[in-house]
């Protein structure tokens, strides 16, 4: 008879961690140093055994009660853990969503240590072969940054900072939910782009250097069709551009711009919309705002595993440095807009043939907005192009620029140069 408890069969280490991911992890700098302050254990198991993996007052142990477990056969670990995971299997969050992984425990705690439960996979990946190789060879950051003074719809008087590299052809460039201008600074470091484009890149209110709205309180920011538009129209205008700027926009930003053309198409040259669908459910949480959750360490880890494990490491960590310096509440307040105000129905009676041209760019290991979503979008839209980047995730033009702009010049020459 086997008395074996639950906790024993956790505590030997097995699969899906293997010694070798162990031994890299007690000596990982990283993990020890989001481990600081941290005191919890939790367990990946398969379903006849598993390792715990607990951090007391900072230092990891591999024993304790665990808070919460994640079990999955072995095929499925093995999947997760591949030195370069396949497109969605890099996510821990979509294999439970899937079924594949069962997640028990307090959801509470799980929510509160995410970025230790993400670098302990990174480790397993790097100790069964994942060899990150880093971008060489990066341009200076040469920008302009300024402020123009507008109004925008339900926002008020808004001092809005905006940052241009480059010259010729302009790109207006709208970072993704909680997030601001740096997420654009890869295509200025990392690409030629600004020999042959303006990059063009704003700030919305109480994003980033952009102050909240003047006569408004710093907790009491939403976001909309209306004032989004209303934003991206109003700062178009202020820069008196000398001819009407292309459009990039990712995530929430993607759904933006095509709102933007439907809206305004005179305004603009096109559009190139990333990481989006006709509609969006199911990415905001409770935990996005919680006081009994670290914002500035669930909202990075939150994101960070929709990105792409082929993208540079270092990338990718600016990706969630990014995210880490949110302000309180803009990107639960975000992603209110992409999941409850954006809808392709509401738009699409705007836009016909004669309407400016959107390319519609889908990275395949975003698992918040698959490729087969984007393709949906596309089709939507008459005047539009679609196109699949293989090797990208949910945050292209920031987590591996390099790449990225090989497919936005690709897209931009769909209707600049025609």
């Amino acid at each position: 008879m086997n008395t074996t408890s639950a906790t024993d069969r956790a505590r030997t280490p097995s699969l899906p961690l293997q010694p070798e991911a162990l031994r890299r992890l007690r000596a990982d700098p990283r993990f020890e140093e989001l481990s600081r302050g941290a005191s919890v254990a939790f367990t990946f198991a398969t379903p006849s055994a598993g390792t715990v993996i607990g951090v007391h007052e900072g230092r990891l142990q591999f024993e304790g009660e665990p808070a919460f477990s994640i079990t999955a056969n072995r095929e499925i670990w093995e999947r997760l853990l591949a030195p370069v995971p396949n497109a969605g299997d890099q996510n821990i969050h979509a294999l439970i969503r899937s079924g594949d992984a069962v997640f028990e425990g307090d959801a509470l705690t799980f929510a509160q240590n995410l970025h230790l439960v993400h670098r302990v996979i990174d480790v397993a990946r790097e100790a069964n072969g994942n060899e990150d190789s880093q971008p060489q060879g990066h341009r200076p950051l040469i920008l302009r940054g300024q402020y123009v003074r507008v109004d925008i719809p339900d926002h008020g008087q808004c001092d809005i900072y905006v940052e241009r590299a480059g010259t010729g052809t302009p790109i207006l460039c709208l970072p993704t939910a909680g997030s601001d201008t740096k997420q654009y600074h890869g295509l200025i470091t990392e690409t030629d782009l600004t020999d042959r484009y303006e990059i063009i890149a704003f700030d919305l209110p109480w994003h980033g250097k952009s102050n909240p709205a003047w006569g408004r309180r710093s907790t009491s920011y939403r976001l909309d069709s209306a004032s989004y538009v209303g934003a991206i129209a109003a700062v178009t205008r202020a820069l008196e551009l000398s001819q009407p700027p292309a459009l990039l926009g990712v995530s929430m930003a993607g759904a933006a711009v095509v709102e933007a053309i439907a809206t305004l198409p005179k305004m603009f040259a096109g559009a190139v919309a990333c990481q989006v669908g006709p509609r969006l459910a199911g990415r905001r949480t409770g935990w996005l705002r919680s006081a009994l959750v670290n914002e500035s360490l669930h909202v990075p880890e939150w994101t960070r595993v929709l990105m792409s494990p082929r993208s540079p490491a270092e990338m990718r960590d600016r990706v969630w440095w990014g995210y880490s310096q949110g302000g309180f509440g803009t990107y639960d307040a975000d992603i209110a807009y992409y999941s409850e105000s954006w809808d392709i129905d509401n738009v699409s009676p705007s836009l016909d043939l004669a309407s400016p041209t959107i390319v519609v760019l889908s990275g395949a290991y975003d698992t918040s907005v698959p490729t087969s979503a984007s393709q949906e979008l596309a089709g939507a839209i008459p005047n539009s192009v679609f196109r699949v980047m293989p090797e990208l995730g949910h945050f292209p033009h920031a987590e591996n620029p390099r790449v990225f702009s090989e497919y936005l010049e690709w897209a931009l020459q769909q209707f600049l140069d025609s």
